[in-house]
């Protein structure tokens, strides 16, 4: 992996942490049908000290930059920071793994460790309710667009499309993990904010990714 390859994927992070910022409000709506609320304080909290971390000491490698963001996530507290340290740290440990991560493959085999990780750590499954719902659709879509031999740009965005997609499905479902499950039938007609917050951040993963390689969003 370049210096050019770790510029752009800084780039994208950056990029990344400033939509979760910028949602904050929204983030914070959705979380209060179904949690507590601070989903967006949390997001912006870390997303301030992503931007923070990497202005001091800017990453030379892609699964040093992976954990620096882990790290900042993880220090918000609560049960959304340690769910995003838990994903974001398979992720690192998973780039330092794979051969090419900036290819299709390579997306899919990262949405594939995030998603294990995140299913193992608290146990919820596709149709949860959960970040999950997110996280899987856009590992199918990286998994398609690699059997198809598409770039890595193109993967990324038609990822983010399928995770968008997976956030807004949540709406019509009934929690059955986390605090929004005490509600049971309540918890239908919120979209919910962890899926919500995954979709937000791969959008910008996806469309800073594209606007520096060149492709065009879709």
């Amino acid at each position: 992996m370049n210096d050019g390859d770790v510029r752009v994927a800084q780039h994208a992070v950056l990029c990344a942490a400033d939509a979760l910022e910028s949602a904050s409000d929204e983030l914070g709506r959705l979380d209060a049908a179904t949690g507590d609320g601070d989903e967006g304080l949390a997001m912006a909290t870390a997303a301030r000290g992503v931007r923070s971390a990497i202005a001091e000491r800017p990453p030379t490698e892609l699964a040093d930059l992976l954990a620096v963001v882990a790290n900042q996530f993880g220090a918000v507290g609560g049960a959304m920071g340690a769910l995003s340290y838990v994903l974001l740290d398979a992720v690192a440990k998973a780039v330092s793994r794979e051969a090419d991560a900036f290819s299709a493959a390579g997306l899919a085999q990262l949405l594939r460790a995030a998603e294990d990780a995140v299913t193992a750590f608290g146990g919820a499954q596709r149709g949860d309710k959960t970040i999950v719902d997110a996280i899987a659709p856009a590992r199918e879509a990286a998994e398609e667009c690699a059997q198809r031999q598409q770039t890595a740009a193109q993967a990324l965005l038609r990822a983010a499309a399928a995770a968008e997609n997976g956030a807004a499905a949540t709406a019509p479902m009934v929690a059955h993990v986390g605090r929004a499950s005490r509600l049971g039938e309540r918890s239908v007609g919120a979209v919910d904010a962890g899926a919500m917050s995954f979709a937000i951040a791969l959008r910008a993963l996806a469309r800073a990714y594209a606007e520096e390689t060149g492709e065009q969003d879709g």
